[in-house]
């Protein structure tokens, strides 16, 4: 398993508002500061400026491609230590095979993640 970031920060890159706001409320609880990124712009930088303790990306997403950010990342000397979860509606097994093949450290059907988000956050906020 990759190495967990230093801070008490985790980036999620996703566009759906119900996760979104699962998250944020899960990390205010932990005190763990959370960055909802939504483009794939300057994403690199702001990972290099905070390592977070994990990222999480919704393989779902439609604002950019998910699948190449998790291979960029983790061909990277610099970032391949970062945690990756990914999330996917669990009809589409075929985006968690890709997301394996990409390099995702953690793969969750969306109600598994949503059911396990607490302990996930707490496991990454230490």
């Amino acid at each position: 398993m990759a190495k967990k970031g230093k801070n008490k920060k985790i980036i999620a890159v996703l566009d759906d508002m119900f996760f979104s706001s699962k998250i944020r409320e899960g990390a205010k609880g932990l005190k763990l500061e959370v960055e909802f990124i939504k483009s794939s712009n300057g994403l690199t930088e702001k990972i290099k400026k905070d390592i977070p303790s994990l990222l999480i990306v919704d393989l779902n997403t439609k604002v950019l491609s998910p699948f190449q950010v998790i291979r960029d990342l983790k061909s990277s000397p610099e970032f391949m230590d970062i945690p990756i979860l990914g999330f996917f509606s669990h009809v589409q097994t075929e985006l968690k095979e890709e997301a394996a093949k990409a390099g995702c450290n953690l793969i969750y059907p969306k109600s598994k993640f949503s059911k396990d988000l607490r302990s996930i956050l707490v496991n990454y906020s230490n």
